[in-house]
Formats: C-alpha cells, sequence, structure tokens
C-alpha cells in the first residue's frame, strides 16, 4: 500500500493548508489530528482506506496510538467500547454487513455514555444480493438506539465531521456516527482546507469523565432487575434531550475557530416564494443545488443531524417559510412500513402541521441519481395536493426496457 496519500498528515500542520484527497484518507488525517489513544480496525468496503490511512501515520509515528486489528465488526465494537469506557479516546468505522455485525455491541456504548466516534462509509446492504455500493443503510440501524449520527456532502464536510465528531461525543458523553455516502464521497478526490494541528487540539481536548478503575472499583454491564431498568432508560432520555443543542454549541465554536459554518439544518432558496421545497441528506444536496440552478422555483432543506432528529428546528423552517408540499429524497426504502426511515422521522415532524409530502427512494445500491430524476419528482409533486394513497414511490427504476419511471430513455 502507498504512503502518498497520508503523507501530508506525517508532520505537524501548522497552518491552513489547501489540498486535494479522497474522503476517507480526509477521514483518516482529521482523526489523527484529534490525537486518539486507540483505532480498532476492520476492513470494508467502502470505508477501508481509513483505517489503512490510520496504520500509515501510526507506522510512522505521527500518532502515539494503538492500532489494533481485529477478527470482525463485533469485535471491533466490543473492543473501541472496552477502550473508551477504559478512558481511551477511541476511533473505529465500518459499512453496512459490518455495522449489522456490530449491533450486537451498539446500544452499550449508549448506556455507559461513552464519547466513542465511528465513521461509517455509507454502503446498501446485501439484499436481494451482494451490493458494495451506497445506500443510506444507517437510517435503517440503530437510528433509536441513541447513537449521534451527522451525515456529510462532500470531502471537505467528512474531514470537518471527524473533528466535529470527537468534540460532539466528548460534550455530550454519548457516541457519535458521522456518515459520508460510499464511493460518492469515501473514494471521490475533493478539494478541502486542512486545519492547523493546534487549532483542532485546542476544540478537542480529553475531558475528564467517569471511566473504568481498578483503584475504584465498580460493576459495569451487570444485570439490572426490572425493578431498575426503566429509571435507567428515563435517565438516557433527559439526557438525549439536551443533544442538539450541545450539537449547535460545537458547530458556533468549530465556526469561531475556523470560520466554516454548519448547522443542524441548512436551507437554500427558501426566500424564493416558492412552496415546494426538496428535503434530503449527503452527497445529493450538492446536485440538488446545482440543478436549482436551472429550477430557481424550488428550494432545499438540507439534513445535517439524522440523530437526534431536529424535529422542532425542522418544523420551524417549513412553518416560517410557508412551505406547502414537501419532495423528500432518500436512499433507503422500507419493505413493511407506510414510508422508509428518513421520510418517517420528517413525518412526525410534519405531523401537527398541513404540509404535503411524497418520499421519492433514488439512488438505491449506488445508482446515480440524476436530473432528470428531479425534473420528474417535481412534475409528480405538482399534481399532488392530498395526502391520500401511496407516499413514497421508487425513481429511476426500469419499468421496460424503454422507460424509466416516466423518463424515455
Amino acid at each position: 500500500m502507498s504512503i502518498e496519500p497520508m503523507r501530508i498528515f506525517f508532520k505537524e500542520i501548522k497552518e491552513p493548508i489547501k489540498t486535494t484527497m479522497i474522503g476517507n484518507y480526509a477521514v483518516a488525517g482529521g482523526v489523527t489530528q484529534t490525537d486518539p489513544d486507540v483505532i480498532c480496525a476492520f476492513p470494508i468496503t467502502p470505508q477501508t482506506q481509513s483505517v489503512e490511512g490510520l496504520s500509515d501515520v501510526v507506522h510512522q509515528g505521527r500518532l502515539k496510538a494503538a492500532f489494533v486489528n481485529v477478527e470482525s465488526e463485533l469485535a471491533a465494537i466490543s473492543y473501541s467500547t472496552a477502550a473508551c469506557a477504559a478512558g481511551a479516546r477511541t476511533f473505529t468505522a465500518t459499512a453496512s454487513q459490518g455495522y449489522l455485525l456490530m449491533t450486537e455491541g451498539l446500544p452499550m456504548a449508549v448506556g455507559w455514555r461513552l464519547p466513542l466516534t465511528m465513521m461509517l462509509s455509507a454502503r446498501a446492504f446485501n439484499s436481494p444480493n451482494l451490493s458494495i455500493w451506497n445506500s443510506w443503510e444507517y437510517t435503517q440501524v440503530n437510528s433509536e438506539l441513541g447513537w449521534n449520527i451527522i451525515v456529510s456532502e462532500n470531502v471537505q464536510e467528512t474531514y470537518d465531521a471527524a473533528i466535529l465528531s470527537v468534540m460532539i461525543s466528548e460534550d455530550t458523553l454519548f457516541p457519535t456516527i458521522f456518515v459520508h455516502d460510499g464511493f460518492i464521497i469515501s473514494h471521490s478526490v475533493q478539494n478541502l482546507t486542512l486545519i492547523p494541528d493546534e487549532t483542532v487540539l485546542k476544540m478537542t481536548p480529553k475531558k475528564p469523565r467517569h471511566v473504568i478503575d481498578p483503584s475504584k472499583p465498580g460493576t459495569w454491564g451487570g444485570i439490572v432487575t426490572p425493578s431498575y431498568f426503566m429509571e435507567g432508560r428515563a435517565r438516557l432520555e433527559e439526557a438525549k434531550k439536551q443533544v442538539l443543542n450541545q450539537m449547535k454549541d460545537v458547530f458556533q465554536k468549530f465556526k469561531s475557530e475556523t470560520g466554516r459554518e454548519y448547522n443542524l439544518i441548512e436551507t437554500y432558496n427558501l426566500d424564493n416564494s416558492s412552496k415546494t421545497v426538496f428535503c434530503t441528506m449527503g452527497s445529493m444536496a450538492g446536485n440538488i443545488i446545482s440543478w436549482m440552478t436551472k429550477n430557481k422555483d424550488v428550494g432545499l432543506i438540507k439534513m445535517r443531524a439524522f440523530r437526534p432528529f431536529p424535529h422542532e428546528e425542522l418544523r420551524k423552517i417549513i412553518e416560517d417559510n410557508g412551505i406547502e408540499k414537501l419532495i423528500i429524497l432518500e436512499k433507503s426504502d422500507s419493505l413493511n412500513g407506510m414510508l422508509p426511515p428518513f421520510s418517517m422521522s420528517i413525518a412526525s415532524a410534519l405531523y401537527p402541521l398541513k404540509t404535503i409530502f411524497r418520499s421519492f427512494i433514488v439512488g438505491l445500491g449506488g445508482r446515480d441519481v440524476t436530473r432528470d430524476e428531479f425534473d420528474v419528482a417535481k412534475k409528480k409533486m405538482a399534481t399532488v395536493n392530498d395526502m391520500k394513497g401511496t407516499l413514497y414511490m421508487y425513481l429511476g427504476v426500469r419499468e421496460t426496457k424503454e422507460k424509466i419511471h416516466g423518463v424515455n430513455i
């Protein structure tokens, strides 16, 4: 494996540097600058270069961390949780089937209030068969387990998210996943600006917290009887209510130090008197923004925080801007429910309002999301005037050899 992609991180970064990298190596660089103590690695496409890059900086002596190879993703989350509980700043990464294999261990990091961070390079589950390309599996697993989840649109954002996630985890004492779209961002070469090490370390101090300490014996992971289990869950719920405001504080600190602004929700072109707006996450947002240069009669709501989901803030944006119709684009579906997971979260925010919406499923398994599909979604939404009937549909699926859902080919 070539060490060239990570060479820029082998020495101290003393000033902002403009460079180009793929998303995974950018993540490895950002993680390096946060000075982790433990990196727990198990490779799976399309996240592999993130831990490969970290192995390079550890091998070069740039990062004084324990780089631990394990035999599976379940071992990775188990080791990471234990290391973090023992006081180590810990990072791991996964995707798709590996994420599923981690499921058994994911709740414990929440219950123990651990500031663990994980990168997810979003990839489809292997259904109906093997896929290594992009879908939003993170909306289907772990959504309600209590992890914080933030989503990035491009390489600059995923580099920044590697740092932001540590800040969020440390402040909230809940584990945090930062997500980018597999291959679309993980393997895409884009411009970004690196932050000086001194600034990153200033933003990510290692704060005192409750850890496993042999000199102070205690019980971690013991059985909880019915007499007390609900009280423990209720306390986690109360702590979670503070997280969105804590995220806002983190974003403000990051802006103060770097000049780059992030928010739970970001909006575009909502002041154009349009009453129809797209809503999505991740790399699709950039596609829509470029499409909007010739479609100025629609706006965009871009969700950065997926968990906790900022229901109240989304509702306020829709009310304040008089939005009448919402076109939801998501890369996940639902084989059992009325709506896919992302749309279900939005629907719960819209419940008190009269906003009409439809969900359009696009780009599953890494399929390109095209401007034609935005056109079709906009056209279909123009004829929707109530909440009756099917609330979601697939776009870009072959109906016949010559036709893809309203688009002649």
